[in-house]
């Protein structure tokens, strides 16, 4: 595999935006959090922006690593699981068309009642992205000894991530953990590992 500096480039960025972007909801309690998330349906600003680039830098890394398990090891169902991941985000970044049609003037509720239908569709859409990233790990396992140091380790914290995500209580850990996990990524791309690792 050639080194990637497109996707290593687009992990560092992730790493660096997801927790700017992911770090201002848990000073705010559940009321107060309802209300913000009713403002930010209502509006389109740069938050919004910033979601609509998190989400794009996430696909096109999954992606990225898709292609490497599809290509380089014959990982099929750790090249699938990244498919289905990338579609989640995708379809959990689509809220972003609420905002969008509230500023084109279309007519959407905006009661506490939708507010907490939106929470729960992407509550579900979060939980499918976690079995999906437990998916992922568990069939790395499997290639373990086919894949380099950086994605063992890779590996290990995807593994943890999706324990404290499947916790709730722990969930916010991976508000510091996901940069890392992107970090490690970046290192892979920019390496282009193609051959196991011998420690």
């Amino acid at each position: 595999m050639k080194a990637n500096y497109g996707f290593g480039l687009a992990a560092i960025v992730l790493a660096i935006l997801f927790p700017i972007y992911w770090l201002a909801p848990l000073t705010m309690g559940l009321d107060n959090a309802v209300t913000a998330m009713r403002d930010e349906f209502m509006t389109l600003d740069g938050w919004d922006a910033l979601f609509a680039i998190i989400g794009v830098l996430e696909i096109a890394v999954y992606l990225g690593l898709r292609r490497y398990f599809r290509d380089q090891i014959n990982g099929s169902f750790p090249a699938n699981m990244l498919l289905v991941m990338a579609i989640l985000v995708g379809l959990f970044h689509c809220t972003l068309f609420i905002d969008i049609s509230v500023y084109l003037g279309l007519s959407l509720p905006s009661s506490d009642s939708f507010i907490f239908m939106m929470i729960a569709v992407l509550v579900v859409l979060l939980g499918l992205y976690t079995f999906a990233l437990l998916a992922l790990s568990i069939a790395m396992l499997v290639k373990f000894d086919e894949i380099s140091v950086v994605l063992k380790t890779f590996t290990i914290g995807a593994m943890i991530a999706a324990m404290f995500q499947l916790s709730i209580v722990f969930a916010m850990v991976n508000i510091v953990l996901f940069p890392g996990l992107m970090l490690l990524l970046a290192i892979h791309f920019f390496r282009g590992d193609s051959a196991v690792e011998v420690v």
